[in-house]
């Protein structure tokens, strides 16, 4: 008997050429922040006539609201500071940090060698400015290859003023001050007032906005509110337009040269997240915006994925009176490795170094009990007593200022876990045992105050014996996802079946991070984003035209 032969499967087709182009150009970037706006730099000084669709109705992207650092290895301004640095120093480094999960070892030698180059010929085109501050380690930097400063490049400040109308067209952050790293390290309060007054940019608002002027000045079309939905192929499975939406109304982009995908992760979507990371993203630190839409798109063109397990996690938290962009705004987890804190889970229990670097805390999150069926690290709160409250600012609330309603508080220990759902006798005997030895400023448990992860040393930890206590919810945050299609040396995506998709370019966290699991430095977002918006930007522009038709 032979069996019924099975239904073909629906196969989900590029989308049809459409009867007429809305707008027609050499090189399509989709996506405003870093990484696409180095993309249309570059294609734009290649030759290329350049069309920029930006899906929100700011430009800027994750890069505007963000530190705005750029890690860049082997970068001149580290002169500055005194600091000498070896290709074979951070390729020991990277590679000790991907622990082999790199999608492409090579890529991260491309890197390397583009990076610095990439840095000089911004400030060359463009009006960006960058200099190296001066207390700013890897995050790693007590590992072979690490350095204490001088790879994590800062923005000089931008006075938006110049951009005209267009300065409000642009993401502001929601995050930081209008100050450089440098001077955040002892705060003028006159200074950020007349830099808002005045309307001066500073980390990633600056750097958008340097990037902004460059574009406007070289006559760059820029339009927002136009989120790509479809590639367009033509019969020969080359890319040569994308179906969008502008402002709610189909709108055809023709591009005869490339597309280069720069529309960042997938961090808002809770299908793809449930799909492909350990550990769903609840508390994201980006615009809205960030949907995958870049990532869906190539997945329909066949394009071969990697990395999509990763993020750029963030322990985060929130003020439920604070919103941004019409969602709630999560922000990173205040008082987090203040001397005296701690972070604990629902049986009050520590579970990892509370300084330790943010990307890699929220790994921890993810441990999986097979006996009790659980993820008993979630929910976890950060502990501390009043000595962090009255020095610290939590959210919009000030040292001076009394707790909110949100911010749970007790005048004992084991109040505080009864109020919030903690075992009490868990967080008690985990207070008693973190202060004996806070005491002394050791932590044998999890080693805080010895290692310095991140920028700056780690405070020695300090008992918490001043009442009264309190807890902050502490979730699995990112500011972006690292997975996406993955990409060779120029750029292009690559094809699931083998080679690559002719004339489809990825950057950024629309891309497969390039550095694996790894963080290496502030700014190993927007360096990758940079480097290879460039490369996709210059090589898209050699590309030579195809039909539209």
């Amino acid at each position: 008997m032979h069996a019924k032969p099975r239904e073909r499967e629906k196969v989900k087709m590029p989308a049809p050429l459409p009867k007429r182009w809305d707008r027609e150009a050499d090189v399509v970037v989709l996506g405003s922040g870093a990484a696409g706006l180095a993309a249309a730099t570059l294609a734009h000084d290649g030759g290329a006539k350049v069309l920029l669709l930006e899906k929100a109705a700011l430009f800027g992207g994750t890069t505007a609201v963000s530190g705005g650092l750029s890690w860049i290895p082997l970068n001149r301004h580290m002169a500055a500071l005194g600091v000498a640095d070896s290709r074979n120093a951070a390729l020991r480094y990277l590679r000790r940090l991907a622990l082999g999960r790199a999608p492409d070892d090579s890529l991260i030698e491309t890197y390397l060698d583009t990076a610095p180059k990439v840095i000089d010929y911004l400030e060359a085109h463009t009006p960006a400015r960058f200099y190296a501050p001066r207390d700013y380690a890897d995050y790693y930097s007590f590992l072979p290859g690490g350095l204490p400063h001088g790879r994590s490049l800062d923005n000089r400040p931008f006075d938006a003023v110049q951009l005209g109308p267009w300065a409000e067209r642009l993401r502001r952050s929601h995050t930081f001050p209008p100050l450089t790293v440098d001077e955040r390290a002892a705060p003028d309060f006159e200074l950020m007032g007349r830099r808002y007054e005045q309307d001066i940019r500073t980390m990633g608002s600056a750097l958008v906005a340097s990037l902004v002027k460059g574009l406007l000045d070289r006559g760059v079309g820029l339009l927002s509110t136009t989120p790509g939905r479809e590639l367009i192929l033509n019969d020969k499975s080359e890319v040569i337009g994308v179906r969008a939406e502008h402002q709610g109304a189909p709108f055809f982009a023709a591009a005869r040269r490339g597309v280069i995908l720069a529309s960042g992760g997938f961090e808002w979507n809770r299908e793809l997240m449930r799909a492909f990371l350990p550990l769903e993203i609840t508390h994201s630190l980006t615009p809205p915006s960030n949907e995958g839409d870049g990532l869906l798109m190539a997945m329909d063109a066949g394009a071969l994925l990697g990395n999509m397990g990763e993020a750029w996690w963030m322990p985060a938290s929130s003020d439920p009176t604070e919103e941004y962009d019409g969602k709630r705004l999560s922000k990173f987890t205040p008082g987090r490795g203040a001397p005296a804190s701690i972070m604990v889970n629902r049986y009050g229990r520590r579970f990892a170094n509370e300084s330790t670097m943010y990307n890699d805390l929220p790994r921890a999150f993810a441990a999986f009990d097979p006996v009790r069926q659980e993820y008993p690290n979630l929910p976890c709160w950060n502990i501390f007593d009043h000595s962090v409250k009255s020095s610290a600012m939590l959210f919009t609330v000030m040292p001076e200022d009394p707790a909110p309603d949100w911010l749970p508080q007790a005048p004992t220990l084991r109040q505080l876990a009864a109020n919030v759902g903690i075992d009490p006798d868990g967080l008690v005997a985990s207070v008693e045992r973190f202060n004996a030895y806070a005491a002394e400023g050791v932590d044998p448990d999890f080693h805080r105050g010895r290692y310095g992860f991140g920028p700056s040393p780690e405070p020695k930890p300090a008992p918490l014996i001043t009442p009264p206590f309190y807890a902050i919810p502490v979730h699995a945050g990112a500011i972006g996802t690292k997975g996406g299609p993955r990409i060779n040396r120029h750029g292009q995506v690559l094809r699931a079946t083998g080679g690559v998709i002719p004339s489809l370019y990825a950057a950024g966290n629309a891309a497969a991070g390039i550095f694996g699991q790894a963080y290496p430095g502030g700014g190993g977002t927007i360096g990758t984003a940079l480097v290879f918006g460039f490369l996709a930007g210059k090589a898209a522009a050699q590309e030579q035209p195809r039909a539209l038709r």
